[in-house]
């Protein structure tokens, strides 16, 4: 290396050493380095000092922002890039660092999923949750047309159409300097300059070669051009300060600073809503308030990003908490200037309940709380500080003018109490009286105090008919009684031999024909000459409780001397089935027997040894000892629902012990090989069938199963002299 050289690798590794060292800080003055000095390097010596900065984890863009913090100018960074770029070695990429040209053909946008999780966040600060919305997207919609303020810049590409009496396309990219070549015409320097006065400049510099662009329009040599921006370039900008990804994003050239906030993941919990700073070349060029936005659709700063913008959240000033009748309660954060008008603005205002007369304020003052009381009026006059609370309260739950008219009226409920207003006149409001209100006596509740309340009572007819009259007062309740209302109510039961057994309500004149024929009439085993009817008497001797009658039918349902007979309150009947009507009892015969299936029993008395034979006896293969009867339990109070969970608690009870009443139907034990070789056919053994019982009879086994905690669980063959050892040890 000449000694030329080595003075300015020496220049070079002392800027970037004063750029990234603590002491930089601290610097004045960086060394004076320009674009010959860089262009006098070697390749080797870019390489080895790249190297060395990626080593420490270093990338290029690091280098190029905080270098242009410093005040160096472009093209010394413009330069110092290139020649990294054009480094031919695989260490360029090793630090994860992407070139500007690369990220060009890229469009990310907002976070890669792994940093802050959207969604599921409920936060009462303001403003919050916008960003942790997985509903709605800022991306920047690239198929909408270009905004006529969007300034060109390198890595924008445009399409120019020429048609007419001259056709030729041109699909071109601004280069690093903002410009587009078209050969015959030369560079076209279109770089900050909006797509309009892009358009102009190129419409000019392309009529040096098309003279039919100032040819009239109906003319047969008039040429045009459209020129439209087809992809749009991506610029590079720091996120910093209290959002929940800071960091250096790259997004679309048309993304403005409410797009890179969405981007990061939005300010934290601790960051600003109202002043989001976007620094351009070291200076603050707009104060973004997310608040405006939201509340009014405000866009002042929300300015479009340009290369190396930065974006900073800066931690917040102030924040009031509200709470009660608001319609958007919550924490707001407050600038300076603002007050608690303000902070109802934010809020939308009070609900409709709310008391707005007496506000209350808590504040901090010193290590102590203290309370306030704000008159709305005054509000204005209040300036807030960090850590106020605000409560707005409800309105009192109670009328000041209600009275209240309950019962036999037409339209009972509540009514506005006018001066002077009367009781007949509430009467006349609810639309009068029912024709079953009881006008003997009525009855006044009235509130003494507030507190206590009292009872009057009064005439209904009296009021009605103008003899006497009460002045209401405010919560007054007036209650007219229905003459039903005030008497027993009387009923009458019906069982037995009839379709629909119930109770029913009880009406005058009702005879046992009528309630047999409410109850769906007689059934096919009723016998109509035998009814009995139960009757409670009063017996001062307390010794009768009741008195029966028998009805016979006679045709007609009428009393043995032929007298109708009418029912009284509360009669019970019972209507009587005919001697020997039985319903039919049905078994089923599951196994080895000649012919399974479903019987009917031929007599009340039939057997099990019955049910055998009609079965057509047990096949060669029954197994009798292991025969069981299933039989419905008539205990069972479940249903189909239950079934599973009872037989559930049934297992996991701790005593063993099983509830009856919680199964279907269950198994008894019977012994078919002694039944059907026993000599008498009522034994004990031989039980009755019952209507839905199943005898099961399972085939011969001929293998016993060994399983548990051995070492082969399996399936031995059936040997009757074999000991329970024998088994376990095959």
């Amino acid at each position: 290396m000449t000694s030329y050289n080595k003075i300015f690798a020496f220049r070079f590794l002392a800027f970037i050493w004063l750029v990234f060292s603590p002491l930089y800080l601290g610097a004045q003055v960086l060394p004076d380095l320009n674009g010959s000095s860089i262009e006098q390097l070697s390749d080797d010596e870019i390489t080895d000092y790249w190297n060395q900065l990626q080593s420490q984890g270093y990338t290029i863009e690091q280098i190029k922002s905080v270098a242009l913090l410093r005040g160096y100018s472009e093209s010394d960074i413009t330069m110092l890039e290139q020649r990294i770029q054009n480094l031919n070695t695989t260490n360029v990429g090793a630090a994860q660092d992407t070139s500007y040209l690369e990220l060009v053909d890229q469009e990310p946008f907002g976070l890669d999923g792994t940093e802050v999780a959207r969604g599921n966040i409920d936060s009462s600060l303001f403003g919050y949750d916008f960003f942790n919305n997985d509903n709605i997207t800022f991306t920047p919609n690239l198929n909408l047309s270009t905004p006529k303020n969007y300034q060109l810049g390198p890595g924008d590409e445009l399409s120019i159409i020429i048609w007419g009496a001259a056709e030729q396309t041109y699909q071109l990219e601004l280069d690093r300097e903002g410009s587009i070549r078209i050969d015959g015409v030369g560079p076209i320097y279109l770089g900050g300059l909006d797509i309009d006065k892009a358009k102009g400049i190129i419409s000019q510099r392309l009529g040096l070669i098309y003279s039919g662009f100032n040819s009239p329009t109906n003319s047969p040599y008039k040429v045009n051009i459209d020129i439209t921006l087809v992809s749009v370039r991506s610029v590079q900008v720091d996120i910093i300060g209290e959002v929940k990804v800071p960091g250096t994003y790259t997004l679309s050239a048309l993304s403005t600073v409410l797009n890179g906030l969405y981007a990061s993941g939005g300010p934290t919990t601790f960051g600003t809503f109202r002043e989001i700073k976007l620094i351009r070349d070291g200076e603050t060029v707009a104060v973004f308030d997310v608040y405006k936005y939201l509340l009014r659709g405000s866009q002042e700063g929300n300015l479009t990003l340009k290369d190396r913008d930065v974006i900073i959240v800066s931690p917040y000033l102030s924040r009031i908490k509200i709470s009660g009748s608001v319609k958007r309660p919550g924490l707001y954060e407050i600038m300076p200037d603002e007050n608690i008008l303000d902070l109802f603005t934010f809020t939308s205002g009070f609900a409709s309940n709310a008391y707005k007369d007496l506000i209350i304020l808590e504040r901090i003052e010193g290590d102590r709380k203290v309370i306030k009381e704000i008159a709305y009026n005054t509000t204005s006059l209040i300036n807030l500080k960090d850590g106020d609370a605000i409560f707005v309260r409800e309105t009192i739950d109670k009328f000041v003018n209600k009275v209240n008219i309950e019962g036999a009226v037409y339209r009972p409920g509540q009514y506005e109490l006018t001066p002077g207003l009367k009781l007949s006149e509430l009467i006349i409001k609810a639309a009068s009286l029912k024709e079953s209100a009881f006008l003997e006596r009525g009855i006044l509740l009235r509130t003494e105090d507030g507190v206590a309340q009292r009872v009057e009572s009064f005439s209904v007819s009296d009021i009605v008919s103008g003899v006497t009259d009460i002045t209401l007062q405010p919560d007054d309740t007036v209650r007219i009684y229905d003459n039903y209302s005030l008497t027993e109510k009387y009923s009458l039961t019906i069982d037995g031999a009839v379709n629909e057994p119930a109770t029913f309500v009880y009406m005058e004149n009702m005879t046992v024909e009528d309630l047999v024929i409410m109850a769906g009439g007689f059934t096919d085993g009723a016998n109509p000459s035998v009814i009995d009817i139960f009757r409670l008497v009063k017996d001062d001797q307390f010794e009768t409780l009741s008195e029966n009658f028998k009805v016979t039918s006679g045709g007609g349902l009428i009393t043995e001397n032929g007298d109708p007979f009418y029912l009284m309150p509360n009669d019970k009947v019972s209507v009587r089935y005919l001697k020997g009507a039985n319903s039919n009892v049905r078994a089923i015969v599951v196994g080895e027997v000649n012919y399974p299936g479903t019987y009917s029993m031929e007599s009340k008395g039939a057997r099990i040894s019955d049910l055998v034979e009609l079965s057509g006896g047990l096949s060669p293969y029954a197994f009798t000892q292991g025969a069981s009867l299933i039989r419905l339990n008539p205990y069972f109070k479940g249903d189909t629902q239950n079934i599973s969970i009872n037989e559930l608690n049934d297992n996991l009870s701790d005593s063993g012990s099983i509830n009856l009443n919680n199964r279907r139907e269950y198994r008894v034990g019977i012994d078919l090989g002694t039944i059907l070789e026993g000599s008498d056919e009522n034994s004990k053994f031989n039980l009755v069938i019952q209507n839905g019982d199943r005898l099961i009879i399972p085939s011969l086994k001929e293998t016993i199963k060994v399983e548990g905690e051995i070492l082969v669980p399996s399936m031995v063959r059936y040997d009757n002299d074999y000991s329970l050892i024998d088994y376990i040890n095959r």
